[in-house]
């Protein structure tokens, strides 16, 4: 469980982190995979013999990859709001977007609106990435119980 743990985290914080400068809403597209993956990974790792040893392992292993995840979340928040309001070419990005310069009046507003999304999403993503990684170490369980011997 703690290797899977780790692999997620990393994974999590690289995916979240550069997905988070374009969108927090791009996050939420293939968190499932990430949390179903380390879930079954843990028990890959482990081989519980039973199924509530199985599950404490995928949730363990999801919940340390969804807390990264959320710091990860939170990090490019800030970066994205800093680059995004420190940026001299804000008028013309915004202007290629087809979006009029006057729609970011207020620094304060696009920090607060920033970072707003991105801890919603952020708790989004951990609840998900945490119930699918319990999702994730049953289907383990569920496939290798009855060809390793073990169960209940």
């Amino acid at each position: 469980m703690l290797k899977a743990g780790i692999i997620g985290a990393v994974l999590g914080l690289i995916y979240v982190m550069g997905l988070t400068l374009f969108s927090p809403f791009c996050t939420l597209c293939l968190t499932p995979l990430l949390g179903a993956a380390v879930g079954y990974l843990a028990c890959h790792f482990d081989r519980p013999p039973t199924q509530p040893q199985a599950l404490r392992s995928g949730l363990i292993a999801a919940g340390a990859t969804g807390l990264v995840s959320l710091a990860g979340q939170g990090l490019a928040a800030v970066v994205n709001a800093v680059l995004v309001t420190n940026s001299p070419q804000l008028p013309a990005m915004l202007a290629d977007f087809g979006l009029p310069a006057e729609i970011l009046t207020d620094t304060q507003q696009y920090w607060q609106t920033t970072l707003a999304t991105n801890t919603a999403c952020g708790l989004v993503n951990l609840f998900i990435i945490i119930g699918l990684g319990a999702a994730g170490s049953m289907v383990w369980y569920n496939r290798h119980s009855a060809e390793m011997g073990i169960g209940d």
